[in-house]
């Protein structure tokens, strides 16, 4: 049997594969077919609202059983969890192929959305108690890379196929059969059976094998670290998922075609998958000003798309604001491992933190529809531009607070110093 590190010891090869799995559903839900949402809106003469309901509403539904999910995963309740999710998942993915309105894709969105909530935490939460220190922020980097992997596939295969027979782009809901093959290898039993730990030595062993100080933040800092977290990923998610609810509609207007808004969203998500694989040499390149270097990235793509009308540009931009966010993602995935009080939070503190996400991806046409209203705006990528607005100031901010955890790195080390802790 192959096995790889753990932080701790050694893991089987196959249960890490397994895992890993699990984070090829987590994006799927809506953003896999944004593609085809100008598609969709001609097909059912439909209103673009109408239209970006079938990304946004899953989103929704998910939001409330990620947290329900996040409670209730335990060690011994883990896997039931798992495995009732991927087959709602599934279950509602194949009836996408039998939809023939705007409503039974949208409600079948939303039992898609349930069923991946129910997910979420789970592939967050193995990785936070099975894996320490390098190995976790190695791993954390590899769950982002196989969750944007996938949906660069689905997308590029869904704005290919869209245009010919928009019911075959379905075929990306059937992604939960994967993880539901490998389940029998990332139980608690088979983990335990074949896992190999290193013998503890000494109290600092010993306090972080359990979790507590100094490697976790505590009371009311734990709680306010948190929020900060939650307040950072959803306003840049929030930000940078215009890429894939509005290039559709806008690079129609400019006269595109599915499969290049399917290369642009896909370059997107290109460059998230392939920094979450390298996320711990990208910080040790950039150092300290990790953070900022990533969030200007992320201004100046979205601000490349707002400004400009030309298929490159786009897929440059877009290429741009992955490469910022993707390192940015597994940094924040991390952060929250050493938030959480103690290992056996982690998942909890997953699912309040990945939570974030998916309310940032169904506020978006909300937002932006207040936005455009308030500006009086008819521009065609008003909110590329007010997107690239909003992640200045989440600059301003992470500049002002650049000595707190949350912004602060170390290309060392991920864990919080003592200092950091005792603040």
């Amino acid at each position: 049997m192959k096995y790889v590190s753990s932080g701790n010891g050694k893991m089987p090869l196959i249960s890490l594969l397994a895992i890993l799995s699990i984070s090829l559903t987590i994006n799927m839900p809506g953003l896999a077919v944004s593609p085809m949402l100008g598609k969709l809106r001609d097909i059912f003469h439909s209103s673009e609202m109408e239209a970006q309901l079938v990304t946004s509403l899953p989103n929704l539904c998910m939001i409330p059983v990620v947290l329900i999910a996040g409670k209730i995963s335990t060690a011994s309740r883990q896997t039931a969890v798992l495995t009732t999710g991927l087959i709602i998942f599934l279950l509602a993915g194949i009836g996408c192929f039998f939809a023939n309105s705007m409503l039974a894709l949208i409600v079948l969105g939303c039992f898609v959305g349930i069923g991946c909530g129910l997910v979420v935490p789970v592939a967050a939460g193995y990785i936070s108690e099975w894996f320490m220190g390098s190995s976790r922020q190695a791993d954390l980097g590899l769950k982002s890379t196989t969750s944007n992997a996938m949906v660069i596939v689905a997308n590029i295969y869904v704005g290919i196929v869209a245009s010919q027979h928009w019911h075959a782009a379905f075929v990306v809901y059937l992604t939960p059969l994967i993880p539901l093959a490998l389940v029998p290898f990332m139980t608690q039993s088979y983990v335990n059976k074949h896992r190999v730990v290193n013998q503890p030595n000494g109290s600092a062993s010993a306090n972080s094998a359990d979790g507590t100080k100094p490697y976790h933040f505590q009371g009311s800092r734990s709680t306010w670290m948190l929020v900060s977290l939650i307040c950072l990923y959803m306003f840049l998610t929030y930000a940078t998922t215009s890429i894939s609810y509005y290039a559709p509609f806008c690079m129609e207007h400019f006269g595109m075609n599915t499969t290049e808004v399917g290369v642009v969203t896909a370059m997107y998500y290109l460059m998230c998958a392939v920094c979450g694989a390298i996320v711990s040499p990208l910080k040790r390149l950039f150092g300290k000003h990790t953070i900022y270097i990533c969030l200007a990235l992320c201004a100046a793509g979205l601000f490349g798309i707002g400004f400009t009308h030309n298929f490159w540009i786009y897929t440059i931009s877009s290429l741009v604001t992955g490469f910022g966010y993707g390192i940015i993602q597994p940094i924040i995935y991390n952060k929250t491992t050493y938030v959480a009080p103690t290992r056996k939070l982690g998942t909890q503190y997953f699912g309040y933190v990945l939570s974030a996400n998916y309310v940032s991806i169904m506020m978006v046409p909300f937002v932006d529809g207040a936005a455009r209203k308030i500006f009086h705006s008819s521009l065609p990528t008003f909110e590329f531009i007010f997107s690239g607005a909003v992640v200045c100031i989440i600059l301003i901010w992470a500049l002002c607070k650049r000595h707190y955890y949350i912004f602060s790195i170390n290309p060392d080390s991920p864990a919080p110093t003592p200092q950091e802790i005792g603040k």
